[in-house]
């Protein structure tokens, strides 16, 4: 089966909020959010298409509670199956100052080798939704946009159809997608749409 995915990330698109045409969008199946966007726009999303949204939380969203994604659902740090489609996910960025969401490469490691256990019980994600990229694949080289290293043993473990990532938005460079090993990896910001296959 194949599912139509609304991929998106850190800039609230036009299409999607103040001119939101919901026979443009009728064909998508699910949204994936990979961070820094406000709660309140993924709550009017997922009402507005009357389809379910899965998200990781960005290094800007700490400030919201949990309860303010009430319409949503929380991927982090687990593997979460809809419709036969497996997501992995993970919140933030490398950590660079004090914040929350932020993590160094050893603890984003730790939290990865747990979710990769899981993964033997369910079998690998098709997908892979985080907020940083892999490591030398859309990322800058400031301390705050490097990816992760341990994002990229996960490509080459599980081999993903897609790995979706926000965080790095476009004016950080050109490239949106890319592949690594056979998977497709999706800068998500501001919006992306694929389809991927159960």
């Amino acid at each position: 089966m194949n599912l139509n995915v609304l991929a998106i990330a850190d800039e609230i698109a036009p299409q999607l909020y103040d001119h939101l045409d919901r026979e443009r969008w009728q064909e998508i199946d699910l949204v994936v959010s990979s961070g820094d966007l406000p709660p309140d726009f993924l709550d009017y999303l997922c009402t507005n298409l009357n389809i379910p949204l899965f998200y990781v939380r960005g290094n800007h969203d700490a400030s919201y509670p949990e309860s303010n994604y009430d319409g949503s659902q929380d991927v982090n740090a687990r593997i979460v199956t809809y419709r036969g489609l497996r997501i992995a996910g993970f919140e933030g960025s490398r950590r660079y100052n004090r914040g929350a969401c932020q993590y160094t490469e050893r603890e984003m490691n730790k939290r990865s080798r747990r979710v990769r256990l899981q993964s033997v019980l369910t079998g690998p994600p098709h997908l892979v939704l985080t907020h940083a990229p892999p490591a030398g694949c859309h990322d800058a080289l400031d301390p705050c946009h490097r990816g992760f290293e341990c994002f990229n043993d996960l490509l080459g473990t599980w081999r993903p159809q897609y790995f979706v990532h926000g965080h790095v938005h476009n004016h950080f460079g050109e490239t949106r997608v890319s592949s690594i090993e056979g998977t497709t990896v999706v800068n998500a910001c501001p919006y992306h749409l694929f389809s991927v296959q159960t």
